[in-house]
């Protein structure tokens, strides 16, 4: 029998698949957690003001100016002290900052004074963490292939584990970035290699609902996140805390979990794939006298050129970052799986000689017709939107009045339903309608958000009002990842479904790493980073309605098909 039947003998649900389910879980949970606790390690919402002259007290040197209608010292300028005496010119700080923490927090900001003139740095240091992961989704998807899911996923904890510690002891900002690159190209490791290995466990019919929890171990990394940040207010222990955590989970890793299944029968090895699959009916009392993969030891093990007993090809490791959720497509896209950003092979069957052809795309190929270029043009654009909103209001919610532990708690907590909602929206209205409902309300939430006071005229504190509306664009943001994702799988033809996807989910990240830059525009006029992601949302929805309704059509399998759908 093939690996699918196998699997629906031994049964989907049982103490080793769930034990393995669980732990790669909680490896997304670290990945999680190490991707964004950086909002709080890189704390820029830190009050800050000039370190008084000697002998001068901070109300004697402050520069205080009028700001909506009330006094605001100014945290980058003071009065200047010249020979002894202090002159009404203002000048630059000049004896450094002083910080007044509402909660005790330190943070790099505070360590490294990455305010005012230097406050580009701290802007630059998240998006150098970005930057990691957009290069290590290509690095541990490739070792992913090569090596396993579990020897990569069990070698990224170590390395966040030794990276994050080498963190929370940094001394200088130099090495802090370098530190903070490396640490971001090990996290994709964790999160979306463990999103393939949950994957890989399921048949097709059982992925979307595998999917749907397994995105929730995400988002209880990020609500983990606002509690730790809560405990650990000394962004050191906070990192050095969230680095050891990954130490026990290695080890559990090892003693507790067993290699994917469909990569070890992809790789030819039948015979540990066979192993794996007798232990699981053993320990489920199922007595099954022949060989599970008899059908594939009798036709020969696959070698590397040959993938015809490969449930899932190797190029698979396609993740949002989000580092965010990632969507798996299954049951539409079933033996089609995503995510090689920068090669795809199709195999022709040649009718005159009958010998196979092998033909390579490029991420040229997707722009070879009208329809394609306007088709990865959009999704191109959905996934740098998606991106810069998302991490654009998780940055945001420091910012944001109130708690910013609870604020980062509610925007984590928000993400849990719009995974649910997908999953039972999708079924019954399609792709196109509520990919506009989600960029439309996401948008218009944003917007309220740029031009709502926290306090108006009348003495009313919006404060409640404003959080829920952040809530809201972070709960239709994250709405719109799965649905962005089926819809990029459903639209590109077979041999271009891999690159389309792949490119799309690294131009997103792209978003990702100038989302700290449109944070900071706060710094100009408050209302701006709101305004800039709200806007941003409504091109996104227009452009929705530029693309076809794949629900219930066939998967196009070349350029003619793909442009049909837009004639049905």
């Amino acid at each position: 029998m093939d690996l699918d039947a196998s699997l629906k003998v031994v049964g989907l649900v049982g103490r080793i698949q769930i034990i393995n389910f669980a732990i790669f879980c909680l490896g997304s949970s670290l990945g999680a957690i190490q991707l964004t606790s950086i909002v709080f390690t890189v704390d820029q919402s830190v009050v800050h003001q000039c370190k008084p002259a000697p002998g001068f007290s901070a109300n004697e040197t402050r520069l205080v100016f009028e700001e909506d209608d009330r006094l605001v010292s100014d945290g980058c300028y003071m009065y200047q002290f010249d020979d002894g005496t202090l002159t009404k010119n203002a000048t630059k700080c000049q004896y450094g900052w002083e910080y007044a923490p509402e909660f005790g927090e330190r943070s790099a900001v505070t360590d490294f004074d990455l305010v005012c003139n230097r406050g580009y740095l701290a802007n630059l240091l998240v998006s150098i963490h970005f930057a990691g992961v957009l290069v290590g989704g290509f690095i541990t998807g490739q070792a992913a292939d090569m090596f396993g899911r579990r020897v990569v996923i069990m070698a990224t904890l170590l390395l966040m584990s030794v990276l994050g510690t080498a963190i929370s002891f940094s001394w200088n900002l130099q090495l802090l970035m370098a530190l903070r690159f490396l640490l971001g190209v090990a996290i994709p490791g964790t999160c979306l290699v463990s999103h393939i290995r949950v994957v890989e466990m399921f048949t097709p019919k059982k992925r979307p609902l595998a999917h749907m929890i397994f995105q929730h171990a995400w988002t209880l990394g990020n609500v983990l996140v606002a509690l730790l940040a809560f405990l650990f207010p000394n962004w050191r222990y906070l990192q050095l805390f969230t680095s050891l955590m990954c130490v026990p989970a290695c080890v559990i890793m090892w003693f507790c979990t067993y290699e994917s299944i469909r990569w070890l029968v992809q790789k030819g090895r039948l015979d540990k794939a066979e192993a794996i699959l007798q232990k699981i009916a053993k320990s489920k009392n199922i007595k099954h006298d022949r060989s599970f993969l008899e059908k594939l030891q009798m036709e020969g093990a696959p070698t590397p050129g040959n993938t015809a007993f490969s449930e899932t090809p190797t190029n698979e490791h396609v993740t949002d970052e989000r580092e965010g959720p990632t969507a798996d497509v299954g049951e539409r896209n079933e033996g089609r799986e995503i995510g090689n950003p920068t090669q795809a092979i199709c195999s022709e069957e040649d009718d005159v000689t009958k010998t196979k052809i092998v033909k390579k795309y490029t991420v040229l190929d997707l722009f070879k017709t009208k329809v394609l270029i306007k088709h990865t043009c959009i999704i191109f654009c959905f996934w740098l939107i998606m991106n810069v909103s998302y991490f654009g209001l998780l940055l945001y919610s420091t910012s944001l009045s109130g708690n910013k532990y609870l604020n980062f708690f509610l925007l984590a907590v928000s993400e849990a339903p719009a995974y649910s909602i997908d999953f039972f929206i999708l079924r019954r209205f399609g792709r196109r309608r509520p990919l506009i409902m989600f960029f439309f309300t996401g948008a218009v939430a944003c917007l309220l958000v740029a031009f709502l006071p926290v306090k108006p005229g009348n003495g009313i504190d919006l404060t409640i009002l404003i959080v829920a509306l952040v809530m809201i664009g972070k709960f239709f943001s994250n709405a719109t990842f799965d649905v962005t994702l089926l819809v990029g799988a459903e639209i590109f033809p077979t041999m271009l479904r891999n690159i389309a996807t792949g490119s799309a989910s690294t131009v997103g990240r792209v978003g990702a790493i100038v989302a700290p830059f449109i944070v900071n525009l706060q710094e100009v006029r408050s209302f701006l980073p709101m305004l800039v992601i709200g806007c941003m949302s409504l091109v996104a929805c227009s452009l929705v309605f530029m693309l076809p309704e794949t629900k219930n059509k066939p998967l196009p399998e070349t350029y003619e098909d793909a442009s049909k759908l837009l004639k049905d």
